[in-house]
């Protein structure tokens, strides 16, 4: 990529690597990452696809849920790195939450025109609510852009270390990948989206069996994750090659990662759909402010450390931006009778509970798909099992659980194309209707959280 100033400047163009090495200069911009932070940062440039041709300009905005000190990287195709904000035309790199930024500025004395390397490139934002104690910004507010040198690298990993287990960082970080290409009809431009709006994609997540003998097994939860995915793949217009099955000791906690975090964002572009369900545990920290998943190798010793937290799977959500997610979620809090009434037990991940112990059931990452939508990312729903004051059933027959086999009919006896909207419309009362039925004195209620710009249709004709 290639910038170019005010008319009496010459274009710059980023210059080949130092003795610190392209890749290493190009890494520590991928290895400042946190999933723990307590808000959200977004960048997105000015391209929906995300393809840029050769001379086409480029935009990008930031924006943050918190008030904070923003770095804007880019990374070239070749791993070359530079600093383009703040710069000589945006001296300050003080943001106020939900005020967007752009870069450039307008009326600001540079563009930024796409030009060889061409290649998988990389903006990253990375807000802090403190000014940085190792970063000297005066030295990029005299030049436009400022390539990243060796030392430069090394104080900004100093300054963003690797974020530790039980650590909630006062910053955050966001990501954007984008292609650049020599012409519209080179070989390396990604194919548009289908007028049917993209490819399809799905991953379900089963979990019936626990490494931790603590945890209560569920029996049916692996068995919602493979009928889920046969759904999928029937009628929700999603290829063979494009599903994944994680079930039991293959959900670990860094299997789902690397797929959801690494591997979806990979495979997909935007305008693609993807399909996210998950049937299993769920639970609440002590304090009742964190919520997690329970993966395979999910210990109560070392939540922090071995559980899907809330915040974690909100930012693995953001490197979709730009894709359709729908979010299934058949899963309650782990404790008292939630996980009772999921499991037909008693054992949890504290032990045996009384009737009597107070509980809640999961609202897991609403509240930080809520923190992503404040800082514009759209088309995103989530469809959860129960609400805050309730629990979630399996089937008294024992086939499945009871959100999952709803879903299953009404996406499987859809005489027309059905909408997620229709969709939970059309579940939430043969759901509660079938818990008042079979479960004397109980409630299950289906909630949505949708955030998508139009209704997604699940089955496409």
């Amino acid at each position: 990529m290639k910038y170019v100033y005010c008319l009496i400047i010459p274009v710059f163009l980023l210059c080949g690597a130092s003795a610190f090495g392209q890749s290493s200069r190009g890494a520590f911009v991928e290895e400042i990452s946190n999933e723990r932070s307590s808000f959200a940062v977004r960048v997105d440039v000015d391209r929906a696809d995300r393809v840029y041709t050769r001379n086409d300009l480029l935009r990008a905005t930031v924006d943050s849920s918190e008030d904070g000190y923003l770095y804007l990287f880019y990374r070239d195709a070749v791993g070359n790195v530079s600093v383009l904000f703040p710069n000589r035309f945006q001296k300050d790199n003080f943001v106020r939450k939900n005020e967007p930024v752009t870069v450039p500025a307008d009326g600001s004395g540079f563009k930024i025109r796409i030009d060889a390397p061409f290649g998988d490139e990389l903006l990253k934002a990375v807000v802090s609510k403190k000014p940085l104690a190792y970063i000297d910004t005066t030295s990029f507010t005299g030049a436009d852009i400022t390539p990243v040198g060796e030392g430069t690298a090394k104080s900004f990993s100093r300054a963003f270390p690797k974020v530790l287990e039980k650590e909630m960082p006062d910053w955050a970080e966001h990501q954007v990948r984008i292609r650049t290409v020599d012409s519209d009809t080179g070989p390396d431009r990604p194919s548009a989206p289908s007028t049917g709006g993209g490819k399809r994609f799905a991953v379900a997540i089963g979990i019936s069996d626990y490494k931790d003998e603590n945890i209560n097994d569920l029996g049916i939860c692996h068995i919602d994750a493979e009928k889920m995915l046969d759904v999928f793949t029937k009628h929700c217009g999603v290829e063979k090659d494009n599903m994944i099955l994680l079930a039991n000791d293959n959900a670990t906690l860094a299997n789902i990662r690397k797929i959801v975090k690494e591997e979806l964002p990979r495979l997909t572009q935007p305008g693609d759909t993807v399909f996210l369900f998950w049937s299993g545990h769920g639970g609440r920290t002590d304090d009742g402010k964190r919520e997690f998943l329970v993966p395979h190798d999910g210990t109560g010793k070392d939540i922090e450390g071995t559980m899907l937290m809330d915040e974690a799977f909100g930012r693995w959500i953001q490197e979709l931006d730009g894709r359709k997610v729908l979010i299934v979620l058949d899963a309650c809090h782990s404790g008292g009778q939630a996980a009772r009434a999921k499991s037909g037990g008693a054992r949890t991940l504290s032990g045996t509970l009384d009737d009597g112990d107070d509980w809640k059931p999961l609202r897991f990452a609403f509240a930080r798909l809520a923190v992503a939508k404040d800082v514009g990312q759209k088309d995103a729903a989530m469809i959860a099992s129960s609400t805050s004051a309730e629990v979630s059933f399996v089937r008294k027959e024992r086939d499945l659980s009871v959100l999952t086999y709803y879903v299953l009919q009404s996406i499987e006896e859809a005489g027309n194309p059905l909408t997620h909207v229709q969709l939970c419309d059309e579940i939430k009362p043969l759901v509660a209707r079938y818990v008042e039925r079979n479960f004397s004195g109980k409630k299950q209620t289906v909630v949505m959280q949708d955030d998508m710009t139009e209704p997604l249709v699940l089955n496409p004709r």
